[in-house]
C-alpha cells in the first residue's frame, strides 16, 4: 500500500514542475534570440569595434541578478506589472550579456548545442530522481544553490567574453572546454539540490519563478558554452587541416 504524499510534498512537487516549465520556456526563447541576433551584421560590427560595450553589459547583468535575488521577497509584494518588468529586464540583460554576438557560430554548433543542452537537462533530472530515491547525491543547500548559481553564471559569462578576444584558437578552445565542464557539473548539482525536502519556500507563491530564473541562467550558460566550444573546436580542426 502506497503512502500518500503530505501537503508539503505535493506543494514541492508542483513547484518543481513549475520550475522546469519556467526554465524550459526561458531557454527556448533565449535560444531563438541567439539565432536572431547573430544575423544582425551591423550589431556584430559595432561590438567588434567597441569591446567595452560587452564588458559594460556584463557589469549591468551582474548587478541586475544580484539585486533581483536580494530583493525578490520584496518584489513579490509589488504589483504584477512591476514584477513583470523587473523579471523581463533581468532575463534580457543576462541573456544578451552571454551571447557573444560579435561573432557568429556555425549553424551546426547551434543545432548540436541545442540537443546537448536538453540531453544534459534530462540527465540531471534523472539523476535528481535517483538521488532523492536513495537519499544521497550531490545535494547543496538552498542558500548555496542561489549563491553558486550567480557565481557560476558570472564566471562563465566573463570567460566567454574574454575568450571572444583571444587571437589563438589553441588557447580559446581548452579555456572554453573547462567552462563547459564546470557548467555541466553545476547543472547536475542544481537539478539534484532542488529535489531536496523543504527546498522551496511554501509561503512564497512565486518561489518557482526565482529558482526557474536561476536554473535558466546556468542552463543557458551551459548552452552558450557548448555553442562557442564546438565553434572553437571546428576552427581548431580547420586550422590544423590548413597546415597539412
Amino acid at each position: 500500500m502506497e503512502i500518500a504524499d503530505t501537503p508539503e510534498q505535493q506543494t514541492a512537487r508542483t513547484k518543481l514542475k513549475q520550475t522546469y516549465v519556467v526554465t524550459i520556456l526561458m531557454l527556448l526563447f533565449g535560444q531563438v534570440q541567439v539565432v536572431a541576433i547573430m544575423e544582425i551584421e551591423s550589431l556584430k560590427r559595432f561590438l567588434t569595434k567597441h569591446y567595452y560595450v560587452s564588458l559594460m553589459n556584463f557589469f549591468v547583468s551582474f548587478i541586475s541578478i544580484q539585486l533581483y535575488v536580494f530583493f525578490y521577497s520584496m518584489l513579490e509584494r509589488k504589483s504584477k506589472w512591476i514584477r513583470l518588468f523587473v523579471g523581463i529586464w533581468t532575463y534580457e540583460v543576462n541573456t544578451i550579456s552571454i551571447m557573444k554576438p560579435a561573432k557568429t557560430a556555425p549553424f551546426i554548433s547551434l543545432v548540436v548545442s541545442w540537443a546537448l543542452t536538453f540531453v544534459v537537462m534530462a540527465i540531471s533530472f534523472i539523476y535528481g530522481n535517483c538521488a532523492v530515491a536513495h537519499q544521497r547525491g550531490l545535494f547543496v543547500s538552498r542558500h548555496n544553490v542561489i549563491r553558486w548559481s550567480e557565481r557560476m553564471y558570472v564566471l562563465t559569462c566573463f570567460g566567454i567574453i574574454v575568450c571572444a578576444e583571444m587571437k589563438h584558437i589553441s588557447i580559446e578552445f581548452p579555456a572554453l572546454f573547462i567552462y563547459t565542464v564546470m557548467s555541466n557539473i553545476f547543472v547536475i548539482v542544481f537539478a539534484a539540490s532542488i529535489r531536496k525536502p523543504k527546498f522551496y519556500q511554501s509561503e512564497d507563491i512565486a518561489d518557482h519563478i526565482l529558482i526557474g530564473q536561476l536554473y535558466y541562467l546556468n542552463i543557458f550558460a551551459l548552452y552558450m558554452s557548448y555553442v562557442w566550444t564546438t565553434a572553437a573546436g571546428i576552427d581548431l580542426i580547420k586550422t590544423h587541416l590548413s597546415f597539412r
